[in-house]
């Protein structure tokens, strides 16, 4: 069976370049109206350049597909909102947004300054947010929607020197997370991709060119140099999860480098003792970091479920 979006309208925040780039180009090979979103930028910035979106939309149509050009940054509901629209007088209607944009930096703790912190949370977290917000009534009002947002290991494993982007990354996860629960019966499923490529955002801290890196970093992938690919391998993920036979919601997966896989956050089975003290803890500590029986929770629910019942039997 061949996946197509031949009835559905995208939009898909970072999209002049890198992983962006590559779902707007595969959402519109198989039929999807696109709405590119980028508002260009510095290396490491949500663009290359001023007009890349509008460069990715005409090569688009060039080949035959439907696409739009929008340079809106995202982080505010002003421009959430202004996307959105763009979108819906384009193409009549929005059906799927794949949230891509964000930006990344390398610094230590004592190094983040306040300005670098607010932007990496305005762009990566907000960003997501704002979205959402804006499209959710137009999906809702639907009865169908697609939302894919990015997350990254960054977050949910740790990465030396990503503090600030590693936090806003796993705060898109947990907002995936809590939307999902709030679907009901509106068609509307929230996943994530946690991707993994060489992009021109990332590739500088993969390669040293007094290593054979540099300008060759393209050919340094292929002959496996770095056990991570091109962003094109990641963007059957995104489709995946993007398509409206595609009914999977709340989960994770990270991809990079052809393998796909599940990404869970487990609770082991731990140590119960309603009148524990410190002490207690100390001399279980190896019971309760133990991970061998866990919980996979699908909500806070279902973590309190597995909590024996303090006062069975109490009237």
């Amino acid at each position: 069976m061949s996946l197509r979006f031949d009835d559905d309208v995208v939009i898909v925040t970072g999209a002049g370049r890198g992983l962006g780039r590559e779902y707007a180009f595969a959402f519109a090979a198989r039929g999807a109206a696109v709405l590119v979103n980028d508002p260009g930028g510095p290396e490491g910035g949500p663009g290359t350049g001023p007009g890349v979106a509008e460069e990715v939309a005409a090569e688009i149509r060039a080949a035959g597909g439907r696409a739009v050009a929008d340079e809106t940054p995202v982080g505010t509901r002003d421009a959430a909102e202004a996307i959105v629209a763009k979108a819906i007088a384009a193409f009549g209607k929005l059906s799927i947004l794949v949230n891509n944009a964000g930006i990344i930096s390398f610094a230590t703790l004592t190094e983040i300054g306040e300005a670098d912190w607010r932007a990496m949370q305005t762009v990566t977290l907000d960003g997501v947010f704002h979205l959402c917000a804006a499209a959710w009534p137009h999906l809702a009002a639907a009865g169908h929607g697609r939302i894919v947002n990015t997350t990254s290991n960054a977050g949910f494993a740790g990465n030396e020197g990503l503090g600030a982007y590693g936090a806003a990354k796993l705060a898109v996860a947990g907002l995936t997370k809590c939307l999902a629960q709030e679907v009901g019966d509106s068609g509307i499923t929230v996943n994530a991709v946690a991707p993994m490529a060489i992009t021109r955002m990332n590739r500088d801290a993969f390669f040293d060119s007094k290593e054979g890196g540099g300008e060759d970093w393209q050919g340094d992938i292929r002959r496996g140099a770095v056990p991570m690919g091109p962003p094109s391998i990641v963007a059957p993920a995104v489709l995946w999860l993007a398509h409206r036979d595609t009914n999977i919601n709340g989960e994770i997966f990270s991809s990079s480098s052809g393998k796909v896989a599940r990404v869970g956050f487990v609770v082991g089975e731990g140590y119960f003792d309603p009148d524990h003290g410190p002490e207690d803890l100390v001399a279980h500590a190896d019971e309760i970091r133990r991970l061998g029986d866990y919980l996979d929770p699908a909500s806070t629910l279902d973590e309190l479920a597995a909590i024996p019942p303090l006062f069975a039997g109490a009237s």
